[in-house]
């Protein structure tokens, strides 16, 4: 039935349409501001509508820097028309011409021409030799901009670039993180506002060779930016299934600069919505058991938003699907990813993928590779979560992509073979899953078992072992969430385990219990930082600990589960974090 289904959709598949929409949104979202994005939301509306989808609109969002979905705060909207760095009158940076010239949520400066110093030569900062200034780092920009909170300086100049594949000397890499805190990110009312500017490296070594040479170093320059209380907004349209109670759910950030991230992510699910509206309508395609709803989101922060003030949609929500960076050429040592977890919250919906992924690459004559991981859910698809309920798996790549987060992430990086393969992927993915009967689940059984056995289960030993075999059950078990009858489903899943088994045997019932108050990944930017020191949002063992803690646990029990999903846990790091928790009123503790 899979087999089938990709053959009628890449009969369907125009790939002139999906690079015209791939440019159209890269071509706003690259300046990466409020306005800009605003554009860029108006470009998926419009394709969502002329596709003939319903509920197609707007979901605005506060841009304030204060208002909070779960524990985020949402950042302060932006606007940066123009802003340039010349040294001896050639320029530098200019945003009109690169707008990766310029940190995201930079602050304004009026024209000013002053000396520049090395600030990353300074062991500590002295304010005296920095204060009316320009300081250059080969850091990122935000580290630099900590060092600086109380120094006055004129702008923080950084020609860091890392090691972004793909790149050159003229490339730019694109900052966006400038909130204060440690590991923070969106930039809120109360950080700092300060200018800041970013140089390709053939620019800073400019400024390298003149400070070299003893001289002095003016540089000029303006940033055109207004920070203040805005909108941000998410897009949303369905595609009516017989039964609309239900939904399956296909979503991805927009509000990047990237083509591949994440210009990519949002044409490839925009396009299948269309593209599987349209085959319905001509009859080509049944119309779907269960609705499909697209949801262009902003990282985090918009599905945060989302499904917080959309409690009617959430409960609906089946499973979901995040597309988050999926134009990159893939080869045999850098494949696609479909990254599926939390192992608390299992779905049929990640076997349906492997199953995918392996039928496309068989197909693509070596052009499509991909591979399944396990990683507990940290960004957009966090709504995984069992204190929210939507199981997802994220198909993409991350940082090591090329162009990642620099200017060089432009609509050439994006590979037609991949972009082909992902959108077969995803539009097949959530169509047989909002399609689910049980004649779709007997002719996924087999599929589904063999990706359980090949992918899911050779992820460890001991309890590792265990938990993943009471995963491979679940995910079996799922399909009853759609109505499949016990009859059909049969008895496949208790050769992983029983029926009634717990994800491990004997978890402990002692220690402290934690009920969370909020679901998703805690930023814990609420606190001090000297009480989240060794504490972050990515972090994989504390996210898949706070998934952990539905159902009434306790502390040991919690601690043994996130040691098998995740293999490690520091001694005594779960409670402090189930602490920290508690302290920024995030939970309460028995």
């Amino acid at each position: 039935m899979l087999g089938s289904l990709l053959d009628t959709l890449d009969a369907a598949y125009d790939p002139a349409r999906h690079r015209e929409l791939l440019t159209a949104l890269w071509e706003r979202e690259r300046w990466f501001d409020t306005p800009h994005q605003r554009a860029a939301a108006a470009v998926a509306r419009a394709a969502l509508a002329e596709a003939g989808l319903g509920d197609v609109r707007a979901v605005p969002y506060a841009a304030d820097g204060r208002t909070r979905w779960q524990d985020w705060t949402t950042h302060m909207a932006w606007d940066c028309p123009a802003a340039e760095l010349r040294l001896d009158g050639e320029p530098l940076a200019d945003r009109r011409t690169c707008p990766t010239s310029v940190v995201s949520w930079s602050g304004p400066l009026k024209p000013t021409t002053a000396g520049v110093v090395d600030g990353d030569a300074m062991e500590t900062i002295d304010p005296a030799q920095v204060r009316g200034r320009f300081v250059l780092t080969a850091r990122p920009p935000r580290e630099m901009k900590q060092r600086l909170l109380a120094a006055g300086p004129v702008a923080v100049v950084s020609d860091y670039l890392g090691d972004t594949r793909g790149a050159d000397e003229h490339t730019t890499k694109w900052c966006n993180t400038w909130a204060d805190g440690p590991g923070g990110w969106y930039f809120r009312a109360a950080d700092r506002v300060m200018p800041g500017f970013c140089l390709s490296p053939a620019a800073g070594r400019r400024v390298r060779q003149r400070l070299a040479a003893g001289r002095d170093v003016p540089l000029s320059g303006f940033c055109d930016a207004r920070l203040y209380e805005g909108e941000g907004q998410c897009v949303t349209g369905v595609l009516p299934g017989r039964d609309p109670s239900r939904e399956v759910w296909l979503f991805g950030h927009a509000c990047e600069q990237g083509a591949h991230d994440n210009g990519s992510g949002v044409s490839i699910y925009v396009l299948a919505a269309a593209v599987l509206a349209g085959l319905v309508e001509r009859g080509v395609l049944p119309r779907p058991r269960h609705s499909i709803r697209v949801i262009t989101t902003e990282e985090c922060l918009g599905m945060l938003a989302f499904a917080t003030e959309q409690p009617e949609l959430r409960a609906r929500a089946l499973a979901g699907m995040n597309v988050d960076a999926v134009g990159d050429a893939t080869e045999a040592d850098r494949p696609m990813g479909l990254h599926y977890g939390p192992l608390s919250s299992p779905t049929f919906g990640w076997a349906v993928a492997g199953e995918l992924g392996r039928l496309l690459a068989g197909r693509s004559g070596g052009a499509y590779h991909v591979r399944s991981e396990c990683e507990p859910p940290s960004s957009d698809d966090q709504i995984a979560d069992p204190n929210c309920g939507t199981p997802t798996l994220w198909l993409g790549t991350g940082g090591t992509a090329t162009g990642y987060h620099s200017s060089a992430d432009t609509p050439a990086v994006c590979s037609d073979a991949t972009l082909r393969n992902n959108f077969l992927l995803v539009a097949a993915w959530a169509y047989a899953m909002a399609d689910l009967n049980d004649a779709w689940f007997r002719a996924l059984r087999p599929a589904a078992t063999r990706w359980l056995d090949e992918e899911l289960l050779p992820g460890g030993a001991g309890e590792a072992m265990r938990l993943r075999h009471w995963a491979a059950g679940r995910v079996l078990r799922d399909p009853a969430r759609w109505g499949i009858s016990g009859r059909v489903l049969g008895r496949t899943a208790s050769r992983y385990c029983p029926r009634d088994a717990g994800p491990l045997d004997d978890l402990p019932a002692a220690g402290p219990r934690y009920t969370r108050r909020t679901w998703g990944t805690c930023t814990l930017e609420t606190l001090p930082p000297e009480r989240t020191a060794g504490l972050s949002r990515w972090n994989r063992w504390q996210n898949a600990a706070l998934f952990w803690t539905h159902g009434g646990r306790g502390l040991a029990a919690v601690e043994r589960l996130t040691r098998a999903e995740t293999g490690s846990v520091p001694d005594g790091g779960v409670q402090r974090l189930m602490d920290a928790c508690v302290e920024a009123g995030l939970a309460s503790r028995e």
